[in-house]
């Protein structure tokens, strides 16, 4: 329903690819990039991945906080990819699905950029060497991010 309405709108373009970027740029207008936090609505099913594709979901988080199918969230301890997590991954490069680990757990966002053929984002999050909390990402996950031509968008949480 809410793509429904955001094709109405005149001051915005739904975002299904990197050219739309460049035409909203062009024209003034606002990128609309329909995203989900967390992966955690494909249980165990990876035909999912391509339904949320069809759908006009253009980015997906691995997990949110708690851990999914894919891998651990960043409210536990230890855990990292899943061996259905990699298979996910691969599948998200294929589609084109632009993958974010900003709530992922430490060694998960290690385990999905390296996992990765494309560069990957931290959507929203910050450095722990500054906030000492989970909820940040450790200097190893922003520089494999970074080596890897990702995108990492700062929170100012």
């Amino acid at each position: 329903m809410k793509l429904c309405d955001i094709e109405h709108q005149d001051f915005l373009i739904q975002c299904k690819g990197i050219d739309d970027i460049t035409r909203a740029h062009n024209d003034g207008k606002i990128a609309f990039i329909p995203a989900f936090e967390s992966c955690t609505m494909i249980e165990n099913e990876l035909d999912r991945l391509d339904i949320l594709y069809g759908l006009g979901i253009r980015l997906l988080g691995i997990t949110y906080s708690e851990a999914n199918s894919l891998g651990a969230g960043l409210n536990e301890k230890g855990g990292g990819l899943t061996a259905f997590g990699n298979k996910a991954v691969e599948r998200l490069n294929k589609l084109g699905l632009a993958i974010d680990i900003a709530h992922c757990g430490d060694q998960t966002s290690l385990d999905v950029i390296e996992a990765s053929s494309k560069p990957i984002f931290i959507s929203h999050a910050g450095a722990r060497a500054v906030w000492q909390t989970n909820r940040m990402k450790p200097d190893d996950v922003i520089e494999a991010c970074a080596k890897k031509g990702g995108v990492i968008g700062i929170e100012a949480a």
